[in-house]
């Protein structure tokens, strides 16, 4: 297994990964098509666009990017060609944490590593139509991938609480904001991970755990952050999916920030309990939920306008060209989430095919 340190890379670049489910065009609910369509793809585009585990899923990845509108303008490149590919298949491509419809047991791409998958997790992965949305930011050694790892575990609720947008589930209100967040943590080596002294240390459990095969690969573990030696990145994965594309061009933005901020402050580690709880917080109520430190019980709200503050003031987004945004990530604490938003079109209409509307990719 692949897990390595490294030195020289370059920083701050980013990338970005964004799931999205296959529906059919009239009704909404998911099509088994990912492989119908997969050979028809031209070898530039079947680099980008993945499969997912489920047939009725794929994938869009960006290639390494220096700004956070290169990442975004790329996946949309991507949608645009999987739109254009299908539009005679009656079928769309749409995204959210979740799919809001009631669902049997859906098929599973065939190969090999899913095989396993299927086999080793069982129930589990019967119904695993959630879709997340991953940010990739290049760190020049993993030193500094480490540093940024650890004092990025405060600070998960944030972003999970910033792109929560899966309140239903399976025909059911879940009661949470983002039911993906829960779905996930089901999976072992998932969820919300612990802190490492150092990169040796991580490496090591990574080592043990390939020997007792519990993993093959560093993509094998699943936390809301990893540190992906292979691309030399930070990768945070607590995001639930979404169609608002700016939304998910100012996450990139924070993201890439939260790691530049972390290499020059000191990490004050909150007991695990805590950082659970904090996750919980921000499933469960999103920005109003409350968030607990080692020094202040306060909203995660507040905590994220104090962090923008504390960035600003420390010129972290004047160091990487993005300081026109601050007042964005600020006007972002006070806009209604997308799961809010999916509960009022329900609401208001009783349909959960007007709740899928609103995920749909143009």
């Amino acid at each position: 297994m692949y897990f390595k340190g490294w030195k020289d890379r370059k920083s701050y670049t980013l990338g970005a990964e964004l799931e999205a489910r296959i529906q059919d065009k009239d009704s909404l609910e998911l099509k088994n098509y990912s492989s119908k369509i997969r050979d028809r793809f031209s070898d530039e585009y079947k680099e980008k666009i993945h499969q997912e585990f489920l047939e009725c899923m794929v994938e869009f990845v960006s290639p390494v990017c220096q700004t956070s509108f290169e990442v975004i303008n790329e996946l949309k490149e991507q949608i645009s060609y999987l739109n254009n590919l299908v539009k005679d298949d009656d079928i769309v491509i749409a995204t959210s944490g979740s799919h809001s419809y009631k669902v049997d047991v859906l098929e599973h791409v065939n190969e090999k590593r899913y095989d396993n998958f299927a086999n080793e997790y069982g129930i589990l992965l019967s119904r695993f139509h959630i879709c997340g949305f991953h940010i990739h930011v290049g760190l020049e050694s993993s030193v500094e991938a480490m540093r940024a790892y650890n004092f990025s575990l405060e600070f998960l609720p944030i972003f999970l609480a910033l792109s929560a947008n899966s309140p239903f589930f399976n025909g059911e209100d879940a009661r949470l904001l983002s039911y993906r967040a829960k779905i996930f943590e089901q999976l072992p080596r998932a969820g919300q991970s612990s802190y490492f002294e150092n990169f040796s240390e991580m490496k090591y459990l990574y080592e043990k755990m390939n020997e007792a095969g519990s993993v093959k690969s560093a993509k094998d573990i699943w936390w809301d952050v990893r540190i992906s030696p292979k691309f030399g990145t930070l990768e945070i994965r607590v995001c639930d999916a979404s169609h608002d594309f700016e939304r998910l061009r100012l996450l990139i933005v924070l993201f890439q920030a939260l790691c530049l901020f972390a290499q020059n402050q000191e990490l004050k580690r909150i007991p695990h309990q805590i950082l659970l709880q904090n996750r919980w917080n921000a499933l469960r109520h999103g920005l109003d939920g409350l968030f607990q430190n080692n020094e202040v019980v306060t909203t995660i709200r507040d905590h994220f306008l104090d962090l923008v503050y504390r960035m600003e003031k420390n010129g972290i987004f004047s160091k990487l060209g993005t300081e026109d945004d601050v007042s964005n990530l600020k006007d972002l604490a006070f806009k209604d989430l997308l799961a809010s938003k999916q509960l009022k079109v329900y609401k208001d209409t009783k349909d959960f095919k007007e709740v899928e509307k609103l995920g749909i990719l143009k």
